[in-house]
């Protein structure tokens, strides 16, 4: 004999069978048969499988409200009886999910997580459930202050108890957690119209409190819409001894009540019916609230206990009813065996996903679209689309129900997940709740967290701008573009100006939070493309650029068609246009705006070095007689002179960033040193000052430093090839301003228009001034790196325009470089401030 089995049978020699306690429910050891399900209890506990955990092994008290589900999970079958050397072990099959007890010995955890190893159990004489796993080594079950664990020594006593007998049934007990089932019958019977069919049960309340009606699914109504109920008919079957309703027969009918001439009783409690469960073994009792006795000498109702029966007639089994016999306390005919199992629950085709809801119901609001934001109901003749949340419903499946969740307001349909039924003869829809919904799909792409907004993508940021139009509602206005008029925000019919968006932090906002849908929302700040300052309130109603105010945030809100747009700050307020100004203003009416993205200008970025600016044959250079710019060749004419090689060498120097576009000083050092700038209120050449903005060379030391400096240029790359030399000071004049310069009959002017693009080419130092000193820090990018001179020894410091650090290193030259992803990039330099770039 096995030397471990040996120890096992002499550990167990003197373990007699368990003897039932006192209680009227104890089962006694030999009362326990295969097949039927018990309790294990101890006290007011008893061993069960966790409603949440299927594999968690645990205790719990069984109430008078507890659902079927929740004693099936402490029901367990006492089977495989094996009996050696004078020991008796069991299996203990779990009803619920058919799991066998069973834990891990080896791992020795005493965590009672079912699992492969110790499945034998003996039950001693105290009741106490004992697994032995090796030699006289066994795990117990143990109950204190209501928690189970497992130990290796004590446990507590376990009393097999029967269940209930008579279990009543709600609706959706009867198909294990839906009201859709299948009754099935132990024998073959005439006039069991139950049976292959698929029922849909309802629960009864008030004075039916414990009956359902019941319906065949998919044949509910008569084709005249009356509904259609089984139920016990008025006609029999002819059965020798027959009293009362035995005899009678079943049939599919609608309900009708009592009508002179017509009917002589009603059938509405013949339709009603009443099950209980025996949970030992699943047995059900079936019950009609009352059946017509069919074998008086008047036609009435026969009440309380009217119980689903067979006889037996010759050779056939005839399925009918019978209430119990005065005399003898019994039935007439036989008890059929029933038991139900779970039905083919209705699904929606389409799976998961966004769907729209309208009544079909009668009533006033039939044809309309169920919403849950502070109303039932969409008003009017408005149908929900794929680009607004309102009207969209997120409908998931799990385990044949579904949850039916309002995508605006998180608001629930149906509690929960819940089963649905179709509407006989209407395609496309259910009765869920009360009411008969038509669902239809919608090709809303869940994985868009930002539906029913504008949003920007993060290269769009850096690479794009937007022009913004406002539609006015006044009759006769034309759509009004966005610009800003100095610093004051204005509609024009013609002048317009790249916005840029500044991202703030995602918002949530709706979804159907409930099933993991979540909606963002984004706020914006608003810029203009190459000018500080946001857009900021001004007084009450007021809209301005400031760099100085803080900044307002704006939603942008998404049309019902997804093609415009609304802007409305966080306070609730929209942008609108004042027709008689022109002045943009926030007001409480929603004024519908178009949002057009263009390719935002690009800027080059040079170091610091000598260059020569070209065009047609010719380049910039400064007339050291009377210092104005103009366009000339190598050996041209000056009065008393000719212009030589260091002439045309000018010193284009990086100065600031402007709302991330680097900024130059241009000058030249032929007669000391004078700033290339803006200039006005001049003729040349019969040119006039009105047309065009003439431009020259100036010795100021006051210049650098100068608050709105007109020696400010930027290199701004033409798409034809090129760049386009951008005055800052003539920019920012907006409508009235000369900006790019541009060549007349050989003097270089500002214009309103760009019309000149220069070449730019490296040159030498002219002989006088081989050396330049500049000593203020400088930051440009360029090919992927950021580039900071004049800083070494100090900590620089990169971040990203949300002020997330993205890089720290200290400089260790005076032109230092770190790699930087493309995009707008701060950069921080130790005792100095904050420069922006864009890094391409």
């Amino acid at each position: 004999m096995n030397k471990k089995f040996t120890l096992l049978a002499a550990a167990l020699m003197t373990i007699g069978t368990f003897t039932a306690a006192s209680a009227a429910d104890v089962v006694p050891s030999d009362k326990w048969t295969a097949g039927n399900y018990y309790y294990l209890g101890n006290d007011t506990y008893y061993l069960s499988l966790d409603g949440n955990k299927a594999d968690s092994v645990v205790v719990k008290t069984i109430g008078s409200d507890a659902t079927k589900a929740a004693c099936d999970s402490a029901l367990w079958q006492i089977a495989d009886k094996e009996v050696s050397l004078g020991v008796t072990t069991y299996k203990l099959t779990n009803k619920a999910t058919q799991q066998v007890l069973s834990f891990d010995a080896s791992a020795k955890a005493l965590v009672p997580n079912l699992a492969a190893g110790v499945d034998k159990w003996v039950i001693d004489a105290e009741g106490i459930l004992k697994g032995y796993y090796s030699g006289n080594e066994f795990i117990t079950l143990k109950i204190e202050e209501g928690k189970l664990s497992l130990a290796t020594a004590g446990g507590s006593a376990f009393a097999v108890e029967e269940p209930s007998a008579d279990f009543p049934l709600k609706a959706q007990q009867l198909g294990n957690g839906f009201s859709v089932f299948q009754l099935f019958f132990g024998d073959t019977y005439e006039g069991n119209i139950f049976t292959g069919k698929e029922l849909i049960a309802k629960d009864l309340s008030g004075e039916d409190d414990g009956y359902v009606s019941l319906q065949v699914q998919g044949d509910e109504t008569f084709p005249d819409g009356k509904s259609k109920f089984l139920g016990v008919d008025t006609v029999k079957t002819v059965i020798s001894g027959a009293t009362g309703a035995y005899g009678a027969k079943f049939a599919i009918d609608s309900t009708y009540a009592v009508l002179d001439g017509v009917h002589s009783i009603g059938n509405a409690d013949f339709q009603k019916f009443k099950f209980t469960i025996n949970l030992k073994n699943d047995s059900i009792a079936m019950f009609v609230k009352a059946a017509p006795d069919v074998n008086g000498t008047a036609l009435a109702p026969q009440v309380d206990g009217v119980r689903v029966v067979y006889a037996q007639t010759d050779s056939k089994k005839v399925l009918t009813v019978s209430g119990k016999v005065e005399a003898s306390g019994s039935y007439q005919g036989e008890i059929p065996l029933i038991t139900a199992k779970r039905g083919t629950p209705v699904t929606i085709p389409t799976g998961d996903g966004v769907y729209s809801l309208q009544k079909v119901s009668k009533g006033e609001n039939n044809g309309k679209y169920f919403v849950a934001a502070g109303e039932a109901f969409m008003s009017g003749d408005s149908v929900p689309t794929v680009h607004q949340l309102r009207g969209q419903w997120l409908i998931k499946e799990k385990d044949g129900k579904y949850a039916i969740v309002d995508r605006e307001s998180d608001t629930k349909l149906i509690a929960g997940y819940a089963e649905i039924f179709g509407v006989q003869g209407m395609e496309d829809t259910y009765l869920i709740g009360d009411d008969s919904i038509k669902v239809e799909k919608m090709n809303v792409d869940l994985k868009n967290q930002y539906l029913g907004s504008f949003t920007v993508a993060e290269q769009d940021l850096v690479n794009k701008g937007f022009y913004l139009s406002l539609f006015s509602a006044t009759e006769g206005v034309p759509a009004l573009f966005m610009f800003a008029d100095d610093t004051i925000l204005k509609g024009s019919a013609s002048e317009l100006q790249l916005f840029k968006f500044f991202p703030q932090e995602p918002v949530k906002k709706a979804g159907a939070m409930s099933l993991g849908d979540t909606i963002k929302i984004i706020p914006y700040q608003l810029g203009i493309y190459f000018r500080d300052g946001k857009v900021a309130k001004e007084g009450e109603d007021g809209l301005r650029l400031s760099v100085s105010a803080t900044p307002t945030s704006f939603y942008i809100l998404s049309d019902a068609n997804g093609q415009f747009y609304s802007m409305k700050t966080t306070e609730g307020k929209y942008i609108g246009i004042d027709v008689n100004t022109s002045k943009l203003q926030l007001t409480d009416t929603r004024t519908v705006m178009n949002i057009a993205p263009d390719d935002a200008p690009e800027y080059e970025i040079f170091e610091a070095g000598h260059k020569r600016l070209a065009f047609d044959g010719n380049s910039l250079v400064m007339n050291p007689n009377n210092f104005f710019a103009q366009m000339k060749t190598e050996g041209s004419e000056i009065t008393k002179a000719t212009y030589e090689k260091d002439n045309f060498s000018l010193w284009v120097e990086p100065d600031t960033m402007v709302a991330g576009k680097q900024l130059y000083f241009i000058s030249s050092a032929v007669a000391d040193t004078r700033y290339y700038l803006s200039f006005k209120d001049t003729t040349i050449n019969n040119i006039s000052a009105e047309a065009y903005k003439n431009a020259m060379f100036l010795s100021n030391d006051t210049i650098r430093r100068s608050k709105n400096n007109p020696a400010l240029f930027a290199f701004k790359l033409n798409e034809h090839g090129g760049y386009l030399l951008e005055n800052q000071q003539q920019l920012q004049l907006g409508e009235s301003g000369y900006p790019y310069v541009g060549v007349v009959n050989g003097f270089v002017v500002l214009e309103k228009f760009p019309h000149v693009a220069f070449d730019v080419q490296t040159a030498s130092a002219p002989t006088a001034n081989e050396e330049i000193n500049v000593s203020a820090i400088k930051v440009i990018s360029k090919d992927g790196q950021v580039i900071v001179t004049n800083a070494s020894g100090k900590m620089i410091t990169l971040s990203n325009i949300l002020g997330q650090t993205i890089g720290v290193r200290r400089a260790t030259s005076e032109y230092f470089s770190m790699p930087a992803a493309s995009g707008i990039v701060l950069v921080t330099v130790e005792g100095d401030t904050t420069h922006k770039v864009i890094v391409r």
